[in-house]
């Protein structure tokens, strides 16, 4: 008698786990989670100061630049343009320039002779400033620049060339006379040292990518996690290689690869059924490159933490 007791007692503690078991292992009505609200600070804070500019953050993504000056050009005004964009390198100090031989460059420079007159026998003796630009959200990255030389220097000094050059930085024109930007040329103008300071501090920010959850959406049901996750590279160059971590406890739950990111561009993932290690997860975090294998301009926006708690 007692020994069938015991075996009904049991088959009745086998039948309960397994009844346990099956249910936290079936998914259950799901239940959205919602972002812990974080606060990262900006990864540039640059005060420009006097000299006026097209946009903040306005740069190429790299400080080694290249240019081409198109064959039709003189050799007076190849000899000017390279001439100005020497003057340009010695007094930004961090801003390099090189020669190739195809309109691949970062800066192209042309020539014509068809000048644009401003009345008074004052002429447009040069154009200048970026054409193409990526707009993300911490940069405005100059993809290409371009030049436009109407005639030769009159100068002993090419103050036309330089000032084209600055517009294509992005630097925009001034009411000092004196200055390299006027708009109006005279040739003892010179690039003023607020100018420099301003391409110091802009280019000294390392050209690294950044990456962002942009947008993120999850639900839990009971064991399980169904997610859409959106990842946007804001930085200066492409991430070549990133995953995604999801941990829970402290104990990663799962690593998933996004791969290659172009600037400017996302990658979206979605994942359904992601067994949890139980169905007591109340909190989960999304975390981008957790082993810190990828240097970036801001490691404070890899990580958004989502909870079932409601506020």
């Amino acid at each position: 008698m007692i020994k069938q007791i015991v075996l009904i007692m049991f088959i009745l503690a086998t039948l309960i786990f397994s009844y346990s078991l099956i249910c936290q292992n079936l998914p259950q009505a799901p239940i959205e989670m919602k972002p812990i609200e974080t606060t990262s600070e900006p990864i540039t804070t640059i005060n420009y100061g006097p000299p006026p500019v097209f946009e903040e953050n306005l740069r190429f993504d790299h400080n080694n630049i290249s240019y081409f000056i198109e064959p039709s050009c003189s050799n007076i005004r190849t000899s000017s343009m390279k001439e100005a964009l020497q003057i340009f390198q010695e007094k930004m100090e961090i801003i390099s320039f090189h020669e190739i031989a195809n309109k691949k460059a970062d800066i192209l420079v042309g020539c014509s002779e068809n000048f644009i007159e401003l009345g008074e026998n004052i002429f447009v003796a040069g154009e200048g400033g970026p054409t193409k630009i990526m707009n993300t959200t911490n940069f405005k990255i100059i993809k290409e620049g371009k030049i436009l030389l109407y005639e030769d220097s009159r100068c002993e000094r090419p103050v036309v060339e330089i000032h084209e050059l600055c517009h294509v930085f992005g630097f925009d024109h001034t009411l000092n006379p004196n200055e390299i930007m006027y708009n109006i040329s005279n040739c003892d103008q010179k690039i003023t040292q607020d100018m420099i300071d301003l391409i110091k501090k802009l280019y000294s920010i390392k050209p690294l990518p950044d990456a962002k959850i942009s947008k993120l959406s999850a639900v839990k049901k009971g064991r399980y996690l169904d997610f859409n996750i959106t990842v946007l590279n804001e930085g200066l160059t492409e991430i070549e290689d990133i995953s995604l971590t999801l941990i829970a406890k402290r104990d990663v739950i799962e690593t998933l690869n996004l791969n290659y990111i172009d600037v400017g561009y996302t990658r979206t993932l979605s994942a359904t059924n992601i067994k949890l290690p139980s169905m007591n997860i109340e909190t989960i975090d999304f975390v981008l490159d957790y082993e810190s294998k990828v240097e970036e301009l801001n490691e404070e926006n890899n990580v958004i933490q989502m909870t079932i708690l409601s506020f």
